[in-house]
């Protein structure tokens, strides 16, 4: 069975040489762009100061599709290429199937959405090569993730990722950022910004009084409060509803799960914590005593939905 694949290969740039890597990457998308399957690209610097180590992932719908890069003639030239940009010659590859791609906590992220002119996207791809070596010497800076749009004419997608919102903030109003933009002009016609303070954009509320949302440890418990039942069911009763539908094939079965999973969730489970947690979320007075009691009031529900659910297979 075909499952998502992750492809993750780490290199080491030599000195001196980051131009030129940055120009590789630009020829690198471009192929990938062209490559069955493919479904997205990230690109993260070196995490220690001074460090070389970058960090590429290449996620893609199936095995088959990452075998068919891995196998490609376009791959091949393109190592060949950046044989000299490695020092050592390091590129390290590590194959991940059915995991999701890289899932990163406590960052904010930028996501902007931008209208390429028709004919100019190899512009845009090295244009955003020349973005991500800016954007990669500033402080807190923890990745770009830069995806093609699925139909011609649709809007690219870049995921800029910094530490904090300070961080961010600091690069945006950068003047190598400006001009930057300046440059962009001819090949994009519109950009749409989209600020998200929070990892579960939809499902918790943002603090009116500081434009923050809560930290995302709080928010992935009362996920997990109100997904844990919901998961133990569909396991249970599911697949026992779904055969006289003449459902069972086991795709089609875990995309109605996850499906239901997603829903209830979202206009259920969430909406309802969000308001008897209010308080826990975004304390007021003694934060730290609110978020003790809080966490303890969620471990007991934890227990019993654990003790109630014991028997349930």
């Amino acid at each position: 069975m075909s499952t998502h694949a992750v492809l993750v290969a780490t290199v080491k740039i030599r000195a001196g040489f980051e131009s030129q890597f940055s120009a590789w990457k630009a020829h690198h998308d471009q192929a990938l762009g062209k490559i069955s399957g493919f479904v997205s690209g990230d690109m993260v610097p070196p995490t220690q100061p001074g460090g070389n180590e970058w960090t590429i992932l290449l996620n893609f719908r199936s095995r088959d599709n990452l075998v068919a890069w891995q196998n490609s003639s376009e791959r091949a030239d393109l190592l060949a290429e950046a044989g000299s940009l490695f020092e050592g010659g390091s590129y390290r590859e590590i194959e991940k199937v059915g995991v999701p791609a890289e899932q990163e906590q406590g960052s904010v992220t930028e996501v902007i959405f931008s209208k390429i002119a028709p004919g100019r996207e190899d512009d845009y791809r090295a244009w955003s090569a020349r973005m991500e070596a800016e954007q990669a010497k500033y402080a807190g800076y923890r990745g770009m993730f830069l995806q093609p749009p699925d139909e011609v004419g649709g809007m690219w997608t870049s995921i800029i990722r910094f530490d904090s919102a300070a961080q961010l903030e600091k690069w945006m109003n950068a003047p190598e950022r400006a001009a930057m933009l300046k440059q962009s002009k001819d090949f994009i016609e519109h950009e749409q910004l989209t600020h998200l303070a929070t990892s579960f954009p939809g499902w918790v509320p943002i603090d009116p009084a500081t434009g923050e949302g809560p930290p995302n440890w709080k928010a992935a418990l009362l996920v997990l409060l109100g997904l844990f039942p919901i998961v133990m069911l569909e396991m249970k009763f599911l697949g026992y509803l779904l055969g006289p539908l003449g459902v069972e094939n086991r795709s089609l079965a875990t995309f109605i799960g996850n499906f239901l999973s997603v829903a209830l969730t979202s206009f259920l489970t969430m909406p309802l914590f969000v308001r008897v947690f209010g308080w826990w979320l975004f304390p007021k007075g003694d934060k730290n005593a609110q978020t003790i009691k809080g966490v303890v009031i969620l471990c007991v529900l934890f227990a019993i939905e654990v003790v109630a659910l014991w028997n349930l297979f």
